[in-house]
């Protein structure tokens, strides 16, 4: 099947912007990851209902603007990342919309990627999840396109791990952000900006945890050890500091008032129909048969057809 060809942002990237120290009180943060035990696993935490994510785990701190994790609400009000984020998009209002935290057990080294987009009228509420990075890499939805100020905030000083980033596109040369991580951040342009996670622990210990199930779960103990539970049954045990911890921030980023009130009127949102419409017809222009889905979150064959044709560009 055909694969969709590389497109570019319809902006220049804004310019990442590193911070250390990121929190004031970076002890109270790891506080607040280890309150949140038990975890999901990211494919269970976004409802993608039969697939696996093998040793990523994650939980939110607050999604739509809106804090959801008790505690949580200092961190997602910092200033520092609001500053940023005004420095780097030259925006004047900055509206933080969602907050995660990831942990991640040892694994191979990921491939480059972009964060799932917002897109005006279509998030992750609006539509399943695995069609906001198709419609990102595909570049037919750049005019909707939000943009989204990331953080991204590690404790980490184990093996690896590393923050591999593309700031002036794929074809210019990356940089790295290493460990020892402990609170230190790095805020960009991460919807359109290529990034990836290096391969952290024990390079033998890097496939144990690629086939655990949807279900899992990853639990602090008593004497803070992580436990991974599959099945109902504890598969292995972990140090603390072997697990590598960061918490995630995005922020709406306006270049003014006029901007955040065009946002604000959902006069220019995407809805269902118009999504479909619009993919359909870049198929159609590319010679590839699709049927129109009647209800897009449960067509199984339509889901098979957008991330084969837009997915990651290959060779990235």
């Amino acid at each position: 099947m055909q694969r969709a060809s590389v497109v570019r942002p319809r902006h220049p990237l804004a310019a990442p912007i590193r911070l250390d120290p990121a929190f004031d009180n970076s002890e109270a943060v790891v506080d607040l990851i280890r309150k949140g035990s038990p975890y999901k696993t990211l494919a269970a935490v976004h409802r993608n209902t039969g697939e696996t994510s093998g040793g990523w785990f994650r939980n939110f701190w607050a999604l739509g603007g809106k804090v959801v994790f008790d505690g949580a609400a200092p961190f997602f009000n910092n200033p520092r990342f609001i500053d940023a984020a005004k420095q780097s998009f030259n925006a004047e209002i900055i509206r933080p919309v969602a907050m995660m935290t990831n942990l991640n057990l040892p694994a191979a080294g990921l491939p480059p990627h972009q964060d799932l987009p917002f897109f005006r009228g279509a998030q992750n509420r609006e539509v399943p999840s695995w069609m906001l990075a198709p419609m990102g890499y595909s570049g037919l939805f750049h005019d909707w396109a939000v943009p989204v100020a990331s953080a991204i905030t590690w404790f980490f000083d184990g093996e690896g791990g590393e923050f591999e980033y593309w700031p002036d596109g794929f074809d210019a040369p990356s940089k790295t952000e290493r460990p020892p991580f402990s609170n230190c951040c790095l805020l960009a342009d991460n919807e359109y900006m290529f990034h990836r996670v290096g391969a952290h622990g024990p390079e033998e210990e890097h496939d144990l945890y690629e086939h655990l199930g949807h279900h899992a779960r990853l639990i602090l103990a008593a004497d803070q050890h992580w436990q991974v539970e599959d099945a109902g049954r504890i598969v292995a045990e972990l140090e603390f500091a072997k697990v590598r911890l960061s918490v995630l921030w995005k922020a709406y980023c306006f270049r003014d008032e006029a901007e955040a009130q065009a946002y604000d009127d959902h006069s220019r949102d995407l809805t269902p129909d118009t999504i479909i419409d619009i993919f359909c017809g870049d198929l159609a222009a590319r010679g590839i048969k699709a049927t129109r889905p009647v209800d897009f979150w449960s067509d199984a064959d339509w889901k098979e057809t957008i991330t084969a044709v837009y997915g990651p560009p290959s060779g990235y």
